[in-house]
């Protein structure tokens, strides 16, 4: 870890933001909503800071598992990303030890099983689970900073991305057909061993990702994290939003 007097956030609760399309089936109302939520972490991932819906958001943290420059298809916009967004980013930075180019506050080692704290070693780095997703890295990051109910949004394997803003919107993503399938079951392994793990710690990770494709861990609605009044107040801003006028087709 590299020397710095930031601290890293802590909380009881937390948010893991993947970067699949549900992030944009959740009504605004949910984004007001957390800050309510005592105690919450929001970990954004990868290419969250590009995403129009987390406007709306404060993220605490942010977990990158590749490299900045692998983001997208062409490497300029993965550049630009860790430029424009990444470093003037205040949240809380983390990233793998065996790919030091993006710029972090914290670094993480891949050991083993879900790790139930931090163990430093020689360098001073604790190491979360072996794992295929940045959603893992950060559920375990955030689990060492006193989380035990973990959620997930955007955890999909399936679709594209939620809508990002400009110019990333129009940069070519790079993985298309990447979730056209289910997802594989080793990643279905890993998620069933995490999951088991923090059970076994006395927590649990929920998945709110509707239609998610992912079977291993709980899926539940996104009301169970902001309660029962997000859901009122979203359908009170529908209904006194004015219909839009009808327009003539040209």
């Amino acid at each position: 870890m590299p020397h710095t007097s930031r601290q890293p956030p802590a909380g009881q609760v937390a948010l893991v933001l993947g970067n699949g399309p549900s992030i944009d089936s959740v009504p605004p109302a949910f984004w007001s909503a957390l800050r309510r939520v005592p105690d919450l972490l929001i970990v954004g991932t990868n290419r969250c800071l590009a995403f129009a819906a987390l406007r709306r958001a404060t993220l605490h943290a942010m977990v990158i598992r590749d490299t900045y420059r692998n983001l997208w298809h062409e490497q300029k916009w993965g550049i630009r990303y860790h430029e424009e967004l990444w470093k003037p980013c205040p949240a809380w930075k983390v990233g793998p030890a065996d790919r030091r180019v993006t710029h972090c506050d914290q670094f993480l080692r891949f050991d083993g099983p879900w790790q139930e704290r931090p163990v430093l070693d020689e360098n001073r780095e604790a190491a979360v689970l072996a794992n295929s997703s940045v959603c893992l890295m950060a559920a375990n990051w955030a689990f060492f900073q006193g989380c035990r109910r973990i959620y997930f949004l955007g955890l999909d394997y399936h679709g594209g991305h939620p809508r990002m803003v400009s110019p990333y919107d129009h940069a070519e993503e790079g993985w298309q057909g990447q979730y056209d399938r289910p997802p594989p079951a080793s990643v279905e392994e890993q998620f069933a061993a995490a999951a088991r793990a923090v059970r076994q710690l006395g927590g649990h990770l929920w998945n709110l990702s509707p239609r998610s494709r992912l079977q291993a861990v709980t899926a539940t609605h996104y009301t169970h994290l902001t309660g029962p009044s997000c859901e009122s107040e979203s359908s009170a801003t529908t209904a006194a939003s004015p219909t839009p006028k009808s327009r003539s087709p040209r």
